[in-house]
């Protein structure tokens, strides 16, 4: 018995020393690092302040329509994750617009000598006039098919057949007011053919024009006039002179046109101001200007007094521009301004990507009202006027703006003028962005498991191994004890 309390008691002592040990080994929280060494805690983290991004919430463009005349765009161009790039654009978005009303238009063209005795690049300065007046007809008819056009010719006859010299047949009506432009171009072209008479008479060419316009209600009328000398020929028998009568009869005609409510163009070529008319010692264009004014003041609607170099240039494109009634869409007095909200000027940095194309703009933001100024003094129809400029969020910006939904601009307004019409328009639509803020994350990890207390094997071994000691312990001591009875 004695023994057997020995060996009980043993048993318990192996299995209480056995416990200790394994709780203790269980409670140290070690942790093993990759190269052996051991430590209390490893910090991987390696963002401490935390990240900082701009995202667009949505890029909704901003468009204003200025009447029917403009159209504005203000959006989001480019972006990364600190700024964000806005374009501006202004475009008038009309066509040119040339008036398809009727009219009715005489070329009155010189056929003296003096049209044919000079030369412009290998060509008679009648040949340059004829090209020049057929290219001018072909420009007319695309403009305005409703165009009707005639021919005359001028200069006085032979001087042998004294007997009409100086009087209308000084003249003739090569074509009558037409809308077939092949007629047309073929009246002039026959014009190079006719002999040219020595002298000029322009009172007669206009009085046939005079004659044969029709006599239809909101037609405009012109009269083209294309020659290289000063009259000395009229229509009341007096020729070859170039003063008195001539001058005096050539300009009540051209004047009593012009009271009809007849256009006058008048071109006069190569007339310098030094070569001098003998008879009367005036120069030619001194002379010419007695009756067609001077270019600044003319008697007629329009006075060209050109030299033979700006014939074509002046027929073909000045003088078309004369005939065709454009409407003016132009817009001018543009002035376009773009606010923006308080914590956009707060919290970011403006700057200008791309100067204006077209006008000017103020060089920084305003902000005693948080604008820019875009001024834009004349914008032609078709054109377009454009800018950029970039908004960077600052290092500093104050953090109760993130995740919030920030509008880039408050509103934009735009005044503008067209003929005398002034226009004024708004809008509050704008681009929106976002600011995301990510907190540093915590990356501190152990590099093994560390056993905790209560949760080690091997003090759940030795407690299975304790309960089974004593159960068989027991069963001995129990064994012995009715053997002994």
């Amino acid at each position: 018995m004695v023994n057997v309390k020995k060996l009980l008691f043993a048993l318990i002592a192996f299995i209480f020393i056995i416990s200790m040990n394994s709780s203790v080994f269980a409670s140290q929280n070690i942790v093993i690092n990759t190269n052996g060494i051991n430590t209390n805690t490893v910090n991987n983290s390696t963002n401490s302040t935390g990240t900082t991004s701009l995202e667009v919430v949505e890029n909704k463009v901003c468009t204003i329509d200025v009447d029917e005349y403009g159209r504005f765009e203000k959006k989001i161009t480019s972006y990364d994750e600190k700024s964000v790039t806005l374009s501006l654009s202004f475009t008038n978005i009309k066509e040119i617009e040339e008036s398809k009303k009727d009219v009715e238009i005489f070329l009155v063209i010189d056929n003296s000598s003096s049209m044919t005795e000079n030369s412009v690049e290998g060509k008679t300065r009648k040949q340059v006039v004829i090209d020049s007046a057929n290219s001018l007809v072909d420009k007319l008819y695309a403009a305005n098919p409703n165009a009707k056009i005639g021919i005359v010719g001028f200069s006085s006859l032979d001087s042998t057949a004294g007997e009409t010299e100086g009087t209308i047949e000084d003249a003739e009506l090569r074509l009558e007011l037409s809308n077939s432009k092949e007629d047309v171009k073929s009246a002039i072209t026959n014009l190079a053919e006719l002999k040219a008479g020595p002298r000029t008479n322009i009172e007669a060419g206009l009085t046939i024009a005079q004659d044969n316009f029709s006599s239809e209600e909101n037609i405009e009328r012109y009269v083209v006039l294309l020659t290289d000398g000063v009259p000395n020929n009229a229509t009341d028998g007096t020729f070859a002179t170039y003063s008195g009568k001539v001058a005096t009869r050539t300009k009540a005609k051209i004047e009593e046109i012009e009271d009809s409510g007849i256009n006058i163009i008048a071109t006069m070529i190569n007339l310098d101001t030094e070569t001098v008319e003998p008879s009367t010692g005036k120069t030619y264009r001194a002379l010419a200007e007695e009756i067609f004014g001077t270019v600044e003041t003319p008697t007629t609607s329009k006075y060209y007094n050109i030299p033979d170099s700006e014939m074509e240039d002046t027929i073909v494109n000045d003088i078309y521009n004369d005939l065709v009634v454009r409407t003016d869409n132009t817009l001018k007095n543009i002035v376009i301004k773009d606010y923006f909200p308080q914590e956009i000027i707060d919290n970011f940095n403006f700057e200008y990507v791309a100067s204006p194309n077209v006008g000017n703009v103020s060089q920084k933001v305003d902000t005693t009202d948080n604008s820019i100024t875009w001024n834009i003094e004349l914008l032609s129809e078709g054109e377009t006027a454009s800018l950029s400029y970039k908004l960077t969020l600052k290092d500093n910006y104050n953090k109760e703006i993130v995740d919030k939904i920030l509008p880039t601009n408050e509103k934009v307004d735009i005044t503008a003028e067209n003929n005398n019409n002034k226009f004024e328009e708004t809008s509050n639509v704008s681009p929106t962005v976002r600011v995301r803020y990510q907190k540093p994350v915590d990356n501190t990890v152990a590099n093994t498991v560390i056993p905790q207390t209560g949760e080690n094997s091997t003090g759940l071994v030795t407690a299975i191994i304790s309960i089974i000691a004593i159960v068989v312990i027991a069963r001995i001591i129990y064994i012995r004890k009715y053997s002994d009875k």
